[in-house]
């Protein structure tokens, strides 16, 4: 049996330091980049001693994975409302974005140059995929094919809500959700979209092939 101090059990203490240990790691990656993880940053910014990190995590990849993986939790929480709206899935992850562009930053910016973030990008995102467009994916994520449209589609998308967060696209969130619909009707509208997708117009009289 565990022994209480403040009113706080031996477990609830760790996991209270493990909690201090990602937050302190997620605002430094956030607003500093990963080149800000580092170990001795991340304990002398919670006020923990190095023993107390270990008692959490093995490295500071599993801190970084940990922390890539608090990032995707925010935006699937913000964006769960919205299931099955792909347009309404855009405009709310662009309200969290400009809310918290720490999210941004941690799901978009750093796994572009960071070779241990890309890799675990490429491990969700076929479930990102799923999540975003549901049943209306037809290719297989297995296929070079499929996923070679499918990396133009988040290339395209990523650049989309960098600009957005950092202010170069305007104020107008749902101008922003109605091109990023547009955009992926473009891409991938000729096949790994279905039918059920609703009609987007590009200009008078006009919709994309």
């Amino acid at each position: 049996m565990s022994r209480s101090y403040a009113g706080q059990t031996a477990a609830d203490r760790a996991a209270d330091r493990r909690a201090r240990l990602i937050d302190v790691a997620f605002e430094l990656v956030g607003t500093h980049g990963v080149s800000a993880l580092g170990m001795r940053a991340v304990c002398r910014t919670a006020g923990l001693s190095q023993k107390f990190f270990y008692e959490s995590f093995p490295d500071t990849d599993a801190l970084l994975h940990t922390v890539y993986r608090a990032a995707l939790t925010r935006l699937e929480h913000a964006v769960a409302p919205a299931a099955g709206d792909l347009r309404a899935t855009f405009e709310a992850a662009a309200e969290l974005m400009e809310s918290d562009p720490r999210v941004c930053r941690i799901l978009l910016i750093e796994p572009i140059a960071d070779a241990r973030l890309r890799t675990h990008v490429r491990d969700t995102v076929p479930a990102l995929t799923r999540a975003a467009l549901g049943d209306r994916v037809t290719g297989s994520p297995d296929d070079p094919a499929t996923r070679m449209r499918f990396s133009t589609l988040f290339g395209a998308l990523i650049s989309l809500f960098i600009e957005w967060t950092e202010g170069s696209l305007g104020a107008d969130r749902a101008a922003f959700a109605d091109h990023a619909t547009r955009v992926v009707v473009l891409l991938l509208g000729d096949g790994l979209i279905d039918a059920t997708v609703p009609e987007v117009r590009i200009g008078p009289g006009t919709r994309p092939n």
